[in-house]
């Protein structure tokens, strides 16, 4: 990648060079070209907003170091409490700026304003806007005080596991191992929708604030990217507990971890992933929830859908509920299908009877306008969802034989703690090490909170209650 300066004629400037030495003339030439391109340094802090619609609008950052011929940018999602990202595809060249952020599809590309101050040229990531970046924009500071920092009195190791084929590495992740021999090893398992080995969320990193703590404690920890995108976007919960299955299988017989026993500490759905193979693998010693799921996954979305909007929305009451109960007609329609064909065909004639009795403004209110339709009905119709909305982990939870420890957040607005741990000890076989807890004051994530809703999740320093650690710790204690 190369940094040019931009090209100027100066014809005052060529006619006094007409009357002087020619030596003077190419140093006056030289320093002209290095003052314009030290005018061309784009290194600094810039912000613009992407308008999304009339209502919806999105901070977005990117910080630049230019050193000569090298470029760095990241960018920042300020309003989501996203930073660093890293960019790909950088290119800075004849007063134009492009980058990529591949792992969410995302590009710009822009030009430099003749004074230097701004960046004004497109934004797209599954569609275009127009973005004008500017300097003078004092960055975000998010604080995150549980996110460790090196040194670390432990190891860590990558780990890559290739797919059966051994075309590519399905699984990759980090191995924290303590000194010494482990007293356990313990696989972290995420919740919905494509995260990484941390789990990041709003700055936080709740896998590493985990890792760290149990690796402290003595027991090695593995926590893994999901899936490749291409293939996480074909996949379901059972593909992701496959997933699990085919690290149990390299742990097992792995040196220094052989013969140890094996946990699977799962989030939200993590936790389904943790109940269907500890269900089917005895080799599972203990599995521990946080925010863990045993109702029915329909059970769960419309709790979710029905919490959230009482915390959040400008819906009243008894629209609240109206939204609640045409989603459950969504749902049930979903129910019906063989298969994701036949499920897209219900739905389009679900979602038209629903909306023909809808006016206009309710459309809008409910989020059942035609412009949504083709979207939501893709979703609804993707692998996982169609996977996801049929799915009853009550027969897995039965099989059960391990150990387990269900946490949940009394404030959680996504499961519901109370009745999710209920089930939990109703279905379960007995066992004396059973445990089931809700903390107060806590959300889904786990932190303190005030009322629970996913966009406090950001605003809130800390990562996970200290309190939630200490019990994980002392039920392992317990019990190994």
């Amino acid at each position: 990648m190369r940094t040019r300066p931009q090209k100027h004629k100066s014809h005052s400037l060529t006619k006094y060079c007409k009357s002087i030495p020619q030596s003077l003339t190419l140093i006056l030439c030289i320093f002209s070209c290095m003052m314009q391109a030290s005018a061309q340094n784009i290194s600094g802090y810039w912000e613009g907003v992407l308008h999304i619609t009339k209502q919806d609008s999105l901070t977005i950052g990117m910080m630049i170091e230019q050193r000569g011929d090298s470029l760095s940018v990241v960018m920042d999602s300020p309003n989501q409490y996203y930073m660093d990202i890293a960019t790909t595809a950088r290119d800075w060249h004849d007063s134009v700026l492009s980058w990529k952020v591949a792992d969410i599809g995302a590009s710009f590309k822009g030009k430099l304003s003749a004074d230097g101050q701004h960046i004004t040229g497109t934004f797209q990531q599954s569609g275009k806007l127009p973005l004008t970046f500017e300097r003078g924009h004092e960055r975000r500071v998010i604080r995150r005080p549980q996110t460790p920092q090196p040194p670390y009195p432990y190891t860590e190791e990558e780990i890559r596991i290739r797919e059966k084929g051994g075309r590519y590495s399905l699984i990759n992740g980090t191995l924290t191992l303590p000194a010494g021999t482990p007293k356990a090893v313990i696989i972290l398992l995420s919740g919905s929708g494509w995260q990484d080995r941390d789990e990041s969320i709003m700055g936080h990193k709740p896998f590493r604030v985990i890792a760290d703590h149990l690796t402290r404690q003595g027991y090695a920890v593995f926590r893994y990217d999901d899936y490749p995108r291409a293939v996480f976007a074909k996949s379901t919960t059972f593909d992701f507990a496959d997933g699990v299955t085919m690290i149990l299988d390299s742990f097992v017989c792995r040196e220094g971890l052989r013969g140890l026993p094996v946990g699977l500490l799962g989030h939200s759905e993590g936790s389904l992933m943790a109940e269907i193979v500890a269900a089917r693998d005895p080799r599972v010693s203990f599995v521990i929830t946080l925010g863990g799921v045993a109702q029915k996954s329909t059970d769960v979305l419309l709790y979710q859908l029905h919490a959230i909007s009482e915390a959040d929305s400008t819906l009243t009451p008894n629209e609240i509920d109206n939204s609640v109960i045409l989603s459950a007609r969504l749902y049930q329609a979903l129910q019906k299908a063989k298969n994701e064909k036949e499920a897209a065909d219900i739905l389009n004639r679900t979602w038209t009877q629903i909306s023909g009795r809808l006016t206009p403004e309710e459309q809008e209110r409910y989020g059942f306008t035609p412009q949504r339709k083709a979207a939501v009905i893709q979703q609804l119709v993707s692998p996982w969802f169609f996977t996801f909305v049929q799915f009853d982990p009550k027969p897995y939870i039965k099989k059960m034989r391990c150990p387990v420890l269900a946490i949940g957040g009394e404030k959680d607005l996504q499961v519901d703690a109370a009745a999710n741990n209920a089930l939990f000890a109703k279905y379960l076989k007995r066992n004396p090490h059973h445990r089931f807890v809700s903390i107060p004051g806590a959300n889904h994530l786990l932190q303190p909170c005030t009322t629970g809703s996913p966009n406090e999740y950001g605003e809130i320093e800390e990562t996970m209650k200290t309190e939630v650690l200490e019990i994980i710790t002392d039920w392992l204690g317990n019990i190994l």
